[in-house]
């Protein structure tokens, strides 16, 4: 048992707004063939920073690791650490998580782990995802100056704190439940460029319900294997103690909470 941290990417996923939505072809269809050569068959064309995602180092640095070249290391049984930032979220809508937040929640939930796959628990997605409030544009005739989009405003990283996970924690990577690791009216790309410049990877557009705990669970990451990709779609799975049935059974270890099945 598992909890599934991703949403289903369709032709109506939102992602970030200059990228296409996924368009499919229908080769076959059962109504087009016939037996006993029937079957389905279809063909995609995607941006690949579609929906649910990861970014490898190769997308905002030259010559660096595509998403073939990620370890299995990085991305399979990976420790994970949850920084719960909702409360604050709540009234905030350009949130930054700082270096003291990061603090703050070692002092609540323990160490982050080196190595560690670590996470910003926002609620945004799980409230917003795939409605106009997920981008969170309050002014179309704002245009932000370096993206010439209209200006979006989620919550995000701070590049400090960023910063002190890549360098003081040795994360292999950030995810966060946004389009963008980066809040979104901030400029530059800051948390892009000091996470995958340190060759780390980032996910965006995750799903982070209160199932998935703070400390003591593992997450499986597993993107769209493409040679020379600087992004895919990705599947992430987390492992959490609280789920793990009794030996021969179906049920929970006793005085755990049951987590939500993918």
């Amino acid at each position: 048992r598992c909890i599934d941290c991703g949403f289903i990417l369709s032709e109506e996923t939102i992602s970030w707004p200059s990228c296409k939505p996924l368009q499919r072809e229908l080769i076959r269809t059962p109504e087009t063939t016939s037996q006993p050569l029937s079957r389905n068959k279809q063909s995609f064309m995607l941006n690949g920073g579609s929906g649910t995602h990861m970014d490898a180092p190769s997308h905002f640095v030259p010559g660096g690791r595509t998403i073939d070249q990620l370890t299995t290391a990085e991305l399979a049984n990976v420790q994970l650490a949850v920084i719960d930032v909702r409360s604050d979220v709540a009234g905030n809508s350009d949130y930054a998580c700082t270096v003291q937040m990061v603090f703050e929640d070692e002092k609540r939930n323990g160490p982050i782990p080196h190595g560690s796959l670590v996470c910003l628990r926002t609620g945004w997605a799980e409230e917003r995802y795939n409605s106009p409030g997920y981008l969170n544009v309050t002014d179309p005739q704002d245009i932000h100056a370096e993206y010439n989009l209209p200006r979006m405003h989620f919550p995000g990283f701070s590049v400090e704190a960023a910063t002190l996970l890549v360098e003081e924690r040795s994360v292999v990577g950030i995810g966060i439940d946004t389009v963008s690791p980066d809040p979104g009216a901030s400029s530059g790309f800051g948390v892009h460029h000091s996470v995958l410049g340190k060759d780390r990877y980032i996910l965006e557009n995750l799903l982070l319900t209160d199932e998935v705990p703070a400390r003591g669970a593992h997450a499986f990451v597993a993107p769209l294997n493409i040679a020379g990709a600087p992004e895919t779609p990705v599947r992430v799975w987390v492992m959490a103690d609280s789920c793990v049935p009794q030996p021969g059974t179906d049920q929970p270890v006793a005085g755990t909470k049951r987590a939500k099945a993918s």
